[in-house]
C-alpha cells in the first residue's frame, strides 16, 4: 500500500505563501473598493448618512474585514513557519 505521508506532509518552501498573500491583497483591495463606494455614496446623497445604513454595506464591510485579517494572519503564519 503506498505511504500517503507525501499528501499531508507540511510544505517546505516559502513559495507556497505566496497563495495567502495574493490573498491578502485581494482582500484589501475590495475592502478599499467598498470604503470608496461608501464615500460615494455618502457624497451623492448630499451628505446624508442614511446612504450607508443598508445591512448590504455593513456586511460587506465586516466581512472583508475579517477576510482580509484572516488572510493576512495566514501569510505571517506561513511566512514564520517555513524557514
Amino acid at each position: 500500500m503506498p505511504s500517503m505521508g507525501g499528501w499531508f506532509a507540511p510544505f517546505t518552501s516559502r513559495q507556497y505563501c505566496v497563495y495567502f498573500y495574493w490573498l491578502m491583497v485581494i482582500s484589501a483591495l475590495s475592502l478599499v473598493w467598498i470604503v470608496l463606494l461608501a464615500l460615494y455614496k455618502i457624497v451623492s446623497s448630499g451628505g446624508k448618512l442614511y446612504a450607508i445604513s443598508n445591512s448590504w454595506f455593513w456586511t460587506m464591510l465586516i466581512m472583508n474585514s475579517v477576510g482580509y485579517f484572516g488572510n493576512r494572519l495566514m501569510y505571517s503564519m506561513c511566512l514564520n513557519s517555513v524557514q
